[in-house]
């Protein structure tokens, strides 16, 4: 538990002894996207439901093309150094 603490606590560091910074805002955005739809569903409220998918597909979407970019933007970057 306490190299699990350690490793969370390095994370925050530039250096790369902690975990992956990207992996952890993801969780923490997930997890926070997850407690705002248990609130909604607990309000019993389901009119918006269609409302609530298309903001969440676009951000799904939004993420996927994020890390497409990201590979793609690497690859070419992988490619030039090579020519060089």
């Amino acid at each position: 538990m306490k190299q699990i603490l350690q490793k969370l606590i390095d994370s925050f560091d530039t250096t790369t002894k902690g975990f992956s910074s990207r992996k952890l805002t993801a969780f923490i955005i997930v997890s926070c996207v997850i407690a705002a739809h248990v609130k909604w569903l607990s309000i019993g409220d389901l009119t918006q439901l269609g409302e609530v998918f298309i903001i969440d597909y676009t951000f799904i979407a939004a993420l996927f093309g994020m890390t497409t970019y990201s590979g793609i933007k690497s690859r070419k970057e992988d490619t030039t150094k090579e020519n060089v």
